[in-house]
């Protein structure tokens, strides 16, 4: 799965409308629900119990939408390490291996993980 996910139409009719760029707490929490999303509709896709299971994860919005990239390995991490959907762990077991791809933003998703 592949996904941007707002409607930059302009028109209207998308489920995401962009959150205004100014507003830091907005973007976030926008962000926030789009990748429980789809971590959840990857959980929906597994088969048994995840056992070679890979989740790719990468810097999602940081391109086009100019997202900082501390904050989206931020919000992975803390998506990953909760329980999502009433799941009794943490999210990221349910996955056999869950990789990170970036060409520049690996580092950042690195000391993230590891400091936390």
């Amino acid at each position: 799965m592949i996904s941007a996910g707002y409607d930059l139409s302009q028109h209207g009719e998308g489920l995401y409308k962009p959150p205004s760029r100014k507003d830091k707490q907005q973007i976030r929490c926008r962000t926030r629900q789009k990748f429980q999303t789809l971590i959840a509709s990857a959980v929906a896709n597994t088969e048994g119990d995840g056992k070679n299971t890979y989740l790719l994860l990468g810097p999602i919005g940081t391109g086009a939408f100019s997202n900082d990239k501390q904050m989206i390995a931020e919000l992975f991490f803390e998506i990953l390490n909760n329980s999502l959907m009433n799941s009794e762990r943490a999210i990221r077991y349910a996955f056999e291996q869950i990789w990170f791809v970036s060409t520049n933003s690996l580092q950042i998703f690195e000391k993230v993980f590891k400091e936390n």
